[in-house]
């Protein structure tokens, strides 16, 4: 699947490099005589809009300037000059225009105008994508996925995917859709019930499941930090198990700094909403691990754990009758 992932995701940036001007920019410059430009290309004046682009006044435009870059890369109104089309798109990307970082994201993974080079492709996709530009998002979120000029980082290409699906990227949500299809069969009618009754949870019940389930599939394969990467936006929503899972790796130290109180905190959240083995771990804290130990508080937990059906811990209280 990833393969064809890839090279869908090649076959895809080719295609987005040609987008039209006026569906790209944004005509809310303070200087007339750019939107006196968009005007001209829109009605197909190219030699007018170049004109009206290339006048020095206009030369600290972002607009104006990535406006100018897509005439140059295309070819439209000017001789194609890509080099001197990525140039441009690099001074208005520089000065923080989201469509330039994008487009010359495009230019560095095509190598269009400029040497191919995945990692600056990703390093500006990543500009744009703090922006909430959807397809950058997605787009940096494939790099990171495959590794394509980084470290591969698959719980961060999750937040990305993610990132770009809220900002309505169809693309992403067909991947997710498909990352996740083989999960739906797990998803009872217990899960959904659950699901229902919390009406807090901002992650939909089918990212929630799947990323849950690549954390659980990241510490079998010991990366420990791609688990905590995925568990750890799950269970600032409240997903009781994942909160019990990064204070097990925050205890331990695995793919984190060790904090033991931070897992405390993480165990304690877990245990209030009902996690049968974060309560077990709490028993067993304030029986005999806590400065000030308290028994009945931690035969409170044990109690809870049991009546969770956890199974240790109905072991220990039989054993301590």
């Amino acid at each position: 699947m990833l393969q064809a992932f890839k090279n869908w995701f090649s076959a895809q940036t080719h295609y987005i490099l040609f987008i039209v001007i006026f569906s790209v920019l944004t005509p809310s410059s303070l200087l007339a005589g750019y939107e006196e430009g968009l005007k001209a290309y829109v009605r197909q004046d190219y030699s007018q809009a170049l004109q009206v682009w290339s006048n020095p006044d206009l030369e600290r435009d972002p607009e104006a300037l990535f406006a100018l870059g897509v005439m140059y890369i295309r070819g439209v109104g000017v001789e194609q000059d890509q080099k001197k089309g990525a140039d441009l798109y690099l001074r208005s990307a520089t000065l923080g225009f989201a469509s330039a970082q994008f487009n010359l994201g495009l230019a560095y993974f095509a190598g269009r105008g400029l040497e191919q080079s995945f990692a600056r492709a990703g390093f500006w996709w990543l500009k744009a994508a703090k922006q909430e530009h959807a397809v950058a998002q997605y787009n940096l979120a494939a790099l990171l996925w495959g590794g394509q000029g980084m470290t591969q980082d698959q719980s961060r290409a999750m937040h990305w995917f993610r990132k770009a699906k809220e900002n309505g990227s169809s693309d992403a949500s067909n991947f997710l859709l498909t990352l996740f299809a083989p999960m739906y069969k797990e998803l009872n009618e217990e899960n959904l019930r659950v699901a229902r009754q919390d009406g807090n949870r901002s992650i939909p019940l089918i990212d929630e499941f799947g990323m849950y389930k690549l954390g659980l599939q990241a510490v079998q394969k010991e990366q420990f930090q791609q688990a905590f990467g995925y568990w750890e936006p799950l269970a600032t929503d409240g997903h009781v198990d994942s909160q019990y899972q990064i204070a097990r790796l925050l205890e331990s130290g695995k793919g984190v700094q060790k904090s033991f109180d931070k897992a405390l905190d993480w165990y304690q959240r877990a245990a209030q909403k009902g996690q049968g083995d974060a309560q077990y771990r709490l028993g067993l804290y304030y029986m005999n691990e806590s400065e000030e130990k308290n028994e009945a508080l931690g035969f409170y937990w044990m109690q809870s754990a049991a009546d969770n059906n956890s199974q240790p811990a109905k072991e220990f209280i039989n054993a301590n009758r």
